[in-house]
């Protein structure tokens, strides 16, 4: 079994730090206790990244409520804040081939590293907010918010007594289960750079939010670059940034590929419109068939069982000609990857929110995503 890793970026912290702490201070000043003795924690008013600017509510018409069975969650890395509070931003797609609606609150539920329940209760009432869901996506990066896309924040605190100091239990999270009003849950992983301890298992859940207009960079590999100093600032900070970056260019996108050490080759796919270049996802992998490139073989990837859309052109109005299964890690079909990356800047027709997408095409089968030819987080 090759050695994967979706990076998760502890080191943001760095990044998300000024803007979660000054929405933090700005919205709620200083921690409070509940009569309970519970931890009284105030949502957080700001994704904790510098790569989007969410609204509340997009302009979307009334669609099909999307439902757990439809989405995947990636977690982001853990950000801090003064009075010992933390958080995270949730990230959710859809991977059905029809667009739809994320809207009301989200309900969630704590768990261990092997799917167990944990104590879980919310602080209050989760926030009303709503989100247009276009097709065929994988939650890649939480700290790459994608148009599209949904987000949430969930926060916490360390101690109910002085922050890290916790009366009574502090449960060590390794997942999180989301409860969507259309019916349904979805689970995302913890990455193993970030950490999650809710003093008494208490938590606050935000509202959905649609990703703005993402990050913009002058050149691809300006976008690698910084890409590569949040996600891997700890290997940098102690051996120095990497010496080269490669920019494999297809068709306003690219994969940069560059070494960080300990065995990783990472990639990281950005894309281009008027603004400039934008990062999609980075990638750290030891083996081929798990990240696309042309002249590669790869496997197809998605949420437990189901199939990608193979497309005649990379472009969503373009017919499907057939839908490939998802693979395990490590197993199933692989297909030669033979042009790419191409970015296709889209609108959805039913709501005109952006679905911009970066495709690549499979030898003798057609165009897919991008979305489904990388392990996704929970891999």
């Amino acid at each position: 079994m090759p050695i994967l890793a979706r990076t998760t970026g502890l080191s943001r912290t760095r990044v998300a730090l000024l803007v979660f702490s000054a929405a933090l201070l700005s919205a709620c000043g200083a921690t409070s206790t509940s009569s309970s003795g519970s931890p009284t924690l105030h949502p957080a008013t700001a994704t904790p990244t510098s790569a989007a600017t969410a609204t509340a509510t997009p302009t979307a018409p009334a669609a099909i409520a999307c439902t757990g069975a439809d989405l995947t969650l990636a977690l982001g890395a853990e950000s801090s804040a003064s009075g010992g509070q933390q958080g995270l931003t949730a990230l959710l797609a859809n991977h059905s081939s029809t667009a739809c609606t994320l809207a009301g609150s989200l309900q969630a539920q704590l768990l261990d590293s092997s799917g167990n329940s944990l104590t879980t209760s919310l602080e209050s009432t989760p926030p009303t907010g709503s989100a247009w869901l276009v097709p065929d996506r994988i939650a890649l990066d939480a700290w790459w918010p994608q148009p599209g896309e949904a987000t949430v924040t969930i926060s916490w605190h360390t101690g109910d007594v002085q922050p890290g100091q916790c009366s009574g239990a502090a449960p060590s999270v390794g997942e999180v289960s989301l409860s969507v009003s259309g019916g349904g849950s979805v689970t995302g992983v913890i990455g193993s750079a970030s950490a999650m301890a809710p003093c008494l298992g208490v938590i606050e859940i935000g509202a959905i939010t649609q990703p703005g207009a993402p990050q913009a960079f002058t050149t691809a590999t300006v976008a690698a670059q910084t890409a590569a100093q949040e996600e891997f600032a700890a290997t940098i900070a102690a051996t120095g940034p990497p010496s080269s970056y490669t920019v494999n260019s297809g068709t306003q996108a690219a994969d940069v590929t560059y070494g960080v050490g300990h065995g990783c080759g990472a990639s990281t796919y950005v894309w281009q419109d008027s603004a400039g270049w934008h990062v999609l996802d980075t990638v750290c992998v030891q083996a081929v068939g798990y990240n696309p490139s042309v002249g590669t073989s790869l496997y197809i990837f998605g949420p437990g069982s189901g199939c990608a859309n193979v497309y005649s052109n990379p472009s969503h109005s373009a017919s499907i000609s057939g839908c490939l299964t998802w693979s395990q890690a490590g197993s199933g079909t692989q297909y030669a990857v033979d042009q790419g990356p191409t970015y296709t800047a889209e609108t959805d027709p039913a709501s005109g929110q952006p679905e911009g997408t970066v495709w690549w095409h499979l030898h003798g089968e057609g165009w897919v995503t991008q979305d489904f030819l990388v392990v996704p987080p929970q891999a």
